[in-house]
This record gives structure tokens, sequence and C-alpha cells, in this order.
């Protein structure tokens, strides 16, 4: 008996996908997703790295602000205090919102978060502060915004700030940047990897390129990099145009005794001592 197909039967048949035709199709999409997903991931990144401009960029209009109804003087560091004073402390009635403070890329590694006995409205809950003020290439010897440390008779350590008319050229001084430094945070090059936990260039938040304001208001988004002297981590621009951008005056010369040595210009601290002894991490 000769097997009898309908035209029905062969059209419910023809409608259906071979395996070969399934596998392309999985095929397909698998490498379309290979293809999109790392472009929607920098694209994510992107947004927050923008996100983190316009907060550090706020962070310098603060700053504008402060030194415009204090005689055109910088905020002040306070240590031996109960509670120590730092930099963001004073800027707060400027800045308003906390948010500000923190990167979208930032990590919380504890420890880092200051008391709301500041004047400033922090929790425990809070993640770490993400962004250092320019203290100076090598914070203590001063040379950025504030002077090096001095202590007077009652144990108060100080680091006084400077009148902004001592900046030679303020489109090319820092104010503030990324950093992972905490509690009185600084982006100055031998604290700014305080709390990174990493060990690699592209481990440092937004790949190593980070966001950075200036004394005359503007902010823009350069490289750094990273490394260690002696076990401990340093960071600093990788432009040597920029290396000299800690200084409010790069042709003053800084005590650097605290440091065990010699005292430099400080526009040349960078690349005089740290260049030449840092290794850097890999990619």
């Amino acid at each position: 008996m000769a097997l009898k197909i309908s035209l029905n039967d062969r059209r419910s048949r023809n409608n259906g996908f071979t395996l070969i035709e399934l596998l392309v199709v999985i095929a397909i999409i698998a490498i379309l997703a290979a293809i999109l997903f790392p472009v929607f991931a920098q694209a994510r990144e992107k947004a927050r790295q923008i996100s983190c401009l316009s907060n550090v960029r706020q962070l310098g209009l603060a700053n504008l602000q402060y030194v415009q109804d204090f005689d055109e003087m910088t905020p002040i560091v306070l240590k031996g205090t109960a509670p120590s004073t730092a930099e963001y402390v004073l800027l707060y009635p400027y800045y308003k919102s906390l948010k500000i403070m923190y990167c979208p890329d930032g990590d919380s590694h504890g420890g880092g978060v200051p008391s709301a006995s500041l004047g400033v409205p922090f929790s425990g809950s809070d993640p770490d502060t993400g962004y250092g003020y320019n203290w100076g290439p090598l914070i203590y010897a001063g040379g950025g915004l504030h002077g090096g440390e001095t202590t007077d008779a009652a144990g108060i350590v100080i680091q006084q700030g400077i009148s902004i008319a001592k900046i030679v050229s303020p489109a090319d001084v820092f104010v503030y940047g990324d950093s992972y430094d905490t509690y009185r945070p600084t982006m100055g090059a031998d604290w700014v990897l305080d709390s990174f936990k990493g060990g690699s260039q592209s481990g440092v938040r937004h790949g190593g390129r980070w966001n950075v304001c200036f004394a005359d208001g503007h902010a823009k988004n350069i490289k750094f990099v990273f490394g260690t002297i002696g076990g401990h981590r340093y960071g600093f621009p990788a432009d040597t145009k920029m290396r000299a951008d800690y200084c409010a005056d790069p042709s003053e010369v800084i005590d650097l005794t605290d440091y065990s040595l010699p005292a430099t210009p400080c526009g040349d601290i960078v690349d005089t001592h740290l260049v030449p002894n840092i290794t850097l991490y890999p990619n």
C-alpha cells in the first residue's frame, strides 16, 4: 500500500527548524552577545566616569566659593584635635550633598568614614570618600594647596591653607581628584592608593583614567600611572608636563627632611624622587 502524504503534512514539516538551523541561530546570538556585552559595559563605565567628572568639578567650585568667603585662603587641616578637620568638612556648606563625595566607581573598604561629630552627616553605612584634596606631591611636605606640617604648643599638627595669590597658574594646579585615600583624603602621589587592594593599572578605578579639577574651576580626565616604591603604593600623572600640577608654585623649594630627601623644587619632586625608583604595576 503506497504511503500518501497530504499537502498540509508537507507544510507542517517545512515550517519547522532543522537541528543545523537552530545551531546556526544559537551561534549567531552567541557572537552578537560577545560583541555587544562589552560595548554595553563600556557605555556604563563611561556614564559613571562622566558622573564622577561632574562630582569633581562641583568640588572644585565649592573650593572657589570657600576661598572667596575666607580672605582668599584655602582650607586648613588639623590633626590631634577631637575630631580632626579636613577640607571636605570645611567645604561641606558649599557642596551640600554627600553624594558628590562618592565616586560612582568607588569602593568601600571600611574604616575611612568620618564621624558625624565633624559636622557632616556621614553614617557608618556610607562608602569611603572617593576624592582627595591636593596637599602637594608628597602630602606632609606641602607645596599644593597646603603648607608643610607644623605643630603648635598644644601638640596640634597643622597644615595651613595658602593664599590663592600664591598659585602661579590656576589652570595648572590640581584641587581635587580621584583617590583611594581615606578619612582625610588627599590626592598626593604617596597616599592616592592608600586603600587600593589591587596590583594592576587596569584594576584601578576608571582603568587609571582619573578625573581631576583645577584651581580655575575646570575639570578633565587624565591618565595616571601606578606602582610601588619599597612596598608603598604611589600614583601620579602619566603626562610628564602635568606632574608639576600638584604645585601652587612649581619653583618653590620644598623641605623634604621628613621623607629623608633633599630639598627640591616642588615641580621636580615626582620626576626626581619617584619616577626613577618606582616599579610600575603591570597592565
